[in-house]
């Protein structure tokens, strides 16, 4: 008995005992054919060049190719249709998923094919040629669906693996983050507060030196090397422990604007010419304020980071939908791809000062909102990095579909 899905298909098109017996007695007038038929698909195949390109074993892959084309041929009219005859047919469309042979291609090569054996069957002036050709229609379409079929468990297959392959790499950074954070615990413990001692006996000594003195410039540098170090832990506690977000709705808008009167007296803000417009719509998402300061002042400085003096950042809010869209160009020096790609990745920098931390709390901070960030940037034309916010958040969604 054939595959109960392939009987299901079998009785939606009407194909039955004396369509298979029609096919099953020209199996001996179809098999001079065949060497033809499979010269005439291949070369009007291999005429495109797109399809020919999925062909990159050359002519040994071509040649197991068209022995096995000539096999399938032979099985059309071999006047038994069962599961065994599903699972073969199956198979071949899985080969077409692995080869990433178009969909198109396969439609048009079932056709192709149909006109082929047409012309076969009528010069052979078999007996009662119309009703074979419609039964030659009919296993043709329950071909071409067996064949959709097995695309439709490969791109099943390769979602799962996509979907497995993430939650593989989310659960091996949680484990990775779970071990920073016991060691941004020791660290918290063992650097900050010898940190703060080592800092105000510093200061007590630059205090107790007279103004002329010389070593008062030596004192300054010492307390901003502290003053990087401390700033350095403070950005590994909050990678490696996030706070959880108090979400709320938010205006977008408000946040930028008071994120850059606080980084107005920043000196390396400064040096640069920030771009701002409020936005033509409604800013609003939702989100922990706080985070969002901290994701702007991120984003913004290392923006002034990268531009030379003089140079314009552009900051944009851009009501989009169902989210809002906040961007943050420079047109500093840009990345090289190599770098553009591990650029959220934690403790990677090419700054000589950088702990690597700043755009992997970026993306902490935009996925904690259930939102997205991405980056485009090209080597000497600078960089831009857009955060997708969503307007509201999953328990308010739920009540909405509710």
């Amino acid at each position: 008995m054939p595959d109960s899905r392939f009987s299901d298909m079998m009785k939606l098109i009407g194909f039955d005992a004396r369509d298979a017996a029609l096919l099953g007695q020209q199996a001996d007038t179809i098999e001079p054919w065949i060497p033809s038929i499979v010269d005439h698909f291949y070369e009007a195949l291999l005429q495109r060049p797109d399809a020919r390109a999925i062909f990159t074993g050359g002519e040994p892959q071509i040649e197991r190719l068209r022995h096995l084309l000539a096999d399938w041929l032979r099985g059309l009219f071999s006047g038994t249709y069962d599961s065994a005859y599903y699972e073969k047919r199956l198979a071949i469309g899985a080969a077409h998923v692995r080869v990433a042979l178009p969909q198109q291609y396969m439609i048009l090569g079932i056709e192709l094919i149909r006109q082929e054996l047409e012309t076969a069957l009528r010069s052979a002036d078999v007996a009662e040629t119309d009703l074979t050709l419609r039964s030659l229609d009919k296993l043709l379409t329950l071909e071409l669906a067996i064949m959709l079929e097995s695309y439709k468990e490969g791109f099943a297959k390769r979602i799962r693996r996509s979907e497995r392959d993430a939650l593989e790499e989310k659960l091996t950074r949680a484990e990775h983050l779970a071990e920073i954070g016991q060691l941004a615990a020791s660290l918290a413990h063992e650097i900050k507060n010898p940190l703060a001692g080592i800092s105000g006996a510093i200061e007590v000594i630059g205090d107790g030196m007279p103004a002329g003195n010389p070593h008062r410039q030596i004192v300054k540098e010492i307390l901003g090397q502290i003053s990087r170090l401390d700033a350095a832990v403070k950005d590994l506690l909050v990678y490696a422990r996030p706070v959880k977000p108090r979400a709320a709705q938010i205006v977008l808008h408000d946040a930028v604007v008071r994120v850059l009167m606080l980084l107005r007296e920043e000196p390396e803000i400064q040096r640069v010419r920030v771009d701002y417009e409020p936005p033509a719509g409604d800013s609003t998402v939702h989100a922990d304020d706080s985070h969002m300061e901290q994701l702007l002042m991120n984003l913004i400085i290392n923006a002034a980071h990268a531009s030379q003096d003089g140079q314009v950042i552009k900051v944009e809010v851009i009501p989009n939908g169902e989210s809002v869209r906040l961007a943050v160009t420079d047109w500093g020096a840009g990345m090289p791809p190599h770098v553009r790609e591990r650029a959220f990745e934690a403790f990677f920098t090419t700054k000589a000062k950088g702990t690597g931390l700043g755009l992997a709390i970026c993306r902490r901070l935009v996925e904690a909102t259930d939102g997205t960030i991405e980056l485009q940037s090209e080597l000497g034309e600078g960089t831009k990095v857009m955060a997708s916010l969503p307007r509201t958040g999953p328990t308010e969604d739920k009540r909405t579909q509710r």
